[in-house]
């Protein structure tokens, strides 16, 4: 298996590390819109809508970029691997914040990279550095700092919410590792939409069986504007950055950027939902920064590097 970058410089590695974090932030604020446009819908609706709009962006670009068709045997691997990652992830999201707080529950998400990384690890696919695991650490604490702390209720809804939440991070980190090889076969923009049509269809069905018995909702003109966007930026252009950034790379390069989701969340729900700024949220930030840093890790002259893949 090929590695990447051992020892490059950082104008090398710099545009698959910008893809991550640009898709990071991108899904940041596609939450932000998300709250808006939520108070007058529900959270099943809303990730049908984007991931319907976003496979739909996909699927057009497609035939212009894969020259080869997928295999069906491969076709079928993506397509389990974006049930994964495309509904059953989503789902889980949106279930756990009945039960449990936004704060415990972003906590929990912030994880995808440690679980990513020991997923890695155990399955051969990833090296364990000391500086990685605690980068890992540092941005799940980044994490938990800019949320004010996490506090984890003891009564049963709350720990439903949290093992949904831990059930999504585990999706993440499957997604991130094993779609690796069909992301180094076929063009991100492929796998990335075939993955996410399976997604789409899987939530288009548990939208039918128990969103259109609840009522289908109705949206202005600004709210249907946050639709298009939270389905084209947030997901066509974020998720196909991901998959971009994670065939350059190894994944847990890629994943080490999940934690600037609800950092880049808060900052837009300051800037656009006039949510107070708070200490925490700067420490927080510092600490996903230096958590980055130490996960790309450094070169003997003081450079960045990627991290490698066995």
């Amino acid at each position: 298996m090929r590695r990447y970058g051992e020892g490059k410089r950082i104008g090398v590695v710099s545009a698959p590390v910008l893809a991550a974090a640009t898709a990071s932030v991108i899904t940041g604020t596609a939450l932000v819109a998300t709250r808006f446009v939520v108070s007058t819908s529900d959270g099943l609706t809303i990730a049908m809508l984007r991931y319907v709009i976003a496979t739909i962006c996909l699927l057009i670009l497609v035939p212009f970029v894969e020259r080869k068709g997928i295999s069906p045997r491969d076709f079928a691997a993506i397509a389990a691997l974006g049930l994964l990652y495309f509904c059953f992830f989503p789902w889980c999201i949106s279930s756990a914040m009945e039960f449990t707080t936004a704060s415990s529950g972003a906590v929990v998400l912030g994880c995808t990279p440690a679980a990513t990384l020991l997923l890695g690890r155990v399955t051969g696919r990833e090296q364990w550095s000391a500086s990685g695991a605690i980068g890992v650490i540092f941005a799940i604490l980044g994490v938990a700092t800019a949320m004010g702390g996490a506090r984890y209720g003891l009564d049963a809804p709350a720990w439903r919410g949290n093992i949904l939440m831990i059930l999504a991070t585990l999706f993440g980190a499957v997604y991130a590792i094993f779609s690796k090889p069909y992301l180094d076969k076929y063009s991100p923009l492929t796998v990335t939409a075939t993955a996410m049509a399976a997604g789409a269809v899987g939530l288009l069905g548990f939208w039918a069986a128990f969103g259109i018995p609840q009522g289908i909702p109705q949206f202005d003109s600004v709210k249907w504007l946050s639709i298009l966007y939270i389905g084209t930026a947030g997901g066509a252009l974020s998720f196909f950055l991901y998959a971009w950034a994670l065939g350059q790379t190894a994944p847990t390069v890629t994943m080490i950027f999940l934690p600037l989701n609800p950092i880049a969340a808060i900052v837009a729900g300051v800037l656009f939902l006039n949510e107070p700024l708070s200490l925490n949220l700067l420490l927080g930030l510092g600490l996903v920064i230096i958590g980055i840093l130490l996960v790309i890790g450094f070169d003997g002259r003081g450079s960045l590097k990627l991290g490698t893949e066995p």
